[in-house]
Parts: structure tokens; C-alpha cells; sequence
């Protein structure tokens, strides 16, 4: 069985938590393929437990800002070029990340340009509005939209993700175990794409190899003349891609 699809299949089951099915992809690929260093302005390195996220890019700012923290303590701490934020506020060691008993709570961020985001989160809504650099996202379950990222790696246990991306060297991938995915290539993109959902649908615009075989769906092709990569992926859900 395809993994992507057995820890799908999981996490329907209720044999893991989104969390762990985030883990569990991580593992599939390493580390290696997701976003290059930054230098510019850094790192925005952000983890929370459960909460709903809500990042605005302003050319006003040259530093990174908590406009609303809805009880959750958040602080934010410079380390060099890059900046930490941790929010302990309301949590729970019993139920962990996923208490359901309590309302997600809203935090507000503002960001300078030029600063990459790295989040991870283990259940909520992440609406990042404004370009970013790079967008580095670990999710255990909930939505991820941003409006577009210059690089990405997103991992997600279960939910959605949509949002521009322009990939134009190095290596990028979005992985989901159950889902939805939905992401749209900037005309200035020069990648080499593959597409696959283990169990669902594929739909890509444009000319691209179908290499269907069984319930597995994939597409790959070239967009320019593919100096960077785009991996996108879903165990059990749909993919949607449009190319420039």
C-alpha cells in the first residue's frame, strides 16, 4: 500500500492523531527538501499548541509584531536575524493540543517584508495575507491560505491548503495525509512538478505525463526549464494545481 495513503487510512481510522500523521509524513522525505536559508531578515520560528493564526505582511514594520494574542501569553524574542515566538497561554497537559473542550484561541501577527514565517501548530487556522519569502508549516490538523511564498514546505496531518507559490530553483513540497490541497504557480515559476494523491482526485492544468496506476493518481511534468522542484502529495483527498 502507497505510505501516503496508509497514513490516510489511519487517520481515518482513529489509529493516529493529526499530529502523529504529521510526523509520520515528515519521516517519509526528511528534512531535505523544504525551503533554502533565508537571508534577507530571517526567521519568524513560531509554535503553538492550538489556536487560530492570523499573519498580516505590512511595509510599515521593520520588526515582527503580536497584535493580538487572545490570552495565549504569546512573546516574541530576537535571536540574531531571526525571531522566536511561543505562546503558552490556556494550555492543557491532559488533552494535549487537541482539547477539544476549549475553544481555539485568535492570535494576530504583523510581519516586515522580506521575513519568512516557520510555524508549527498542532490544530487550527492559519490565514497569511501578504508575500513571504519562504513558508515553512508543520500542521497537525486544520486549514493553512496564504496569499504567496517564494518557498515552501508544508507538512499537514489532515485539513486544507491553498495558496500561490513561485518556485524558481531549489526544492519545495506540500504533503497532506487527508484532505484537500489547492495551489496556483506564479507565471515567473521554473520547476520540474510532480503531483500525486494516493486515493482521490488529480487536476492540473496545462501539458503534463499522467502516470495513473490503480486508485493512485499522478502527474509530472516540467514548467519552464525546471531549475526548481515541486512535490505536492495526498494520501487520501484531492489535489488541485494550476500552472501559469
Amino acid at each position: 500500500m502507497d505510505e501516503y495513503l496508509r497514513i490516510a487510512k489511519l487517520l481515518e481510522e482513529g489509529k493516529i492523531d493529526p499530529d502523529e500523521a504529521g510526523r509520520l509524513l515528515e519521516a517519509l522525505e526528511g528534512e531535505s527538501a523544504g525551503p533554502a536559508p533565508v537571508v534577507g531578515k530571517g526567521w519568524l520560528r513560531a509554535r503553538i499548541e492550538r489556536a487560530d493564526l492570523r499573519v498580516q505582511v505590512r511595509a510599515d514594520l521593520d520588526a515582527p509584531v503580536i497584535e493580538e494574542d487572545g490570552g495565549l501569553e504569546a512573546r516574541l524574542e530576537a535571536d540574531g536575524s531571526d525571531w522566536k515566538l511561543s505562546a503558552g497561554g490556556g494550555r492543557r497537559k491532559f488533552f494535549g493540543a487537541f482539547n477539544l473542550l476549549d475553544s481555539r484561541k485568535a492570535l494576530r501577527l504583523a510581519l516586515p517584508p522580506g521575513l519568512a514565517l516557520e510555524l508549527q501548530l498542532g490544530q487550527g487556522e492559519v490565514r497569511i495575507r501578504g508575500a513571504l519569502p519562504a513558508l515553512r508549516v508543520q500542521l497537525g490538523q486544520g486549514r493553512l491560505r496564504f496569499d504567496r511564498s517564494d518557498a515552501l514546505d508544508v507538512r499537514m496531518g489532515q485539513g486544507e491548503v491553498e495558496g500561490r507559490v513561485r518556485v524558481v530553483e531549489d526544492r519545495h513540497r506540500v504533503q497532506l495525509g487527508m484532505g484537500k490541497v489547492r495551489l496556483t504557480l506564479e507565471p515567473e515559476s521554473d520547476l520540474r512538478l510532480k503531483v500525486n494523491a494516493s486515493l482521490g482526485e488529480v487536476k492540473v492544468s496545462g501539458r503534463l505525463q499522467h502516470e495513473g496506476k490503480g486508485p493512485s493518481v499522478s502527474y509530472s511534468g516540467t514548467v519552464g526549464e525546471g531549475r526548481g522542484e515541486l512535490k505536492v502529495s495526498a494520501g487520501m483527498g484531492d489535489v488541485e494545481v494550476k500552472l501559469p
